[in-house]
């Protein structure tokens, strides 16, 4: 089990989020005090970068997603997604959610995008 990293840019009003390893039901706990942390200390405008990912399980899917509606409710607020690969990420596609959260194919093109 590769262990999670992550670590927070920030570029202008938007923080990366960069995550590697494997995001699931046990790390889904240091993922969220790090996105918590992002919020309070950042602002609402966030950036996951998945291209690090290794795995991630429904678990910590149905965090992003949580996050993802809490954030693109917020007035201030957006949740995309950069660096994604369907084989570190079949989940997105199999449960249909790849074509409703904001995907990005870089954290580049996320942030010109945005």
């Amino acid at each position: 089990m590769a262990a999670l990293e992550l670590s927070s840019t920030r570029h202008g009003d938007r923080t990366v989020v960069a995550i590697k390893g494997e995001l699931d039901i046990v790390s889904r706990t240091q993922f969220t005090a790090h996105l918590d942390r992002v919020i309070r200390e950042h602002g609402r405008k966030i950036i996951l970068d998945f291209s690090g990912l290794s795995f991630i399980d429904t678990s910590a899917l149905s965090t992003v997603v949580a996050y993802w509606k809490r954030l693109s409710a917020a007035e201030d607020g957006m949740l995309v997604l950069a660096g994604v690969e369907y084989t570190t990420a079949r989940v997105l596609w199999i449960t249909g959610l790849a074509q409703r959260l904001p995907l990005y194919d870089d954290v580049e093109a996320a942030l010109a995008a945005t």
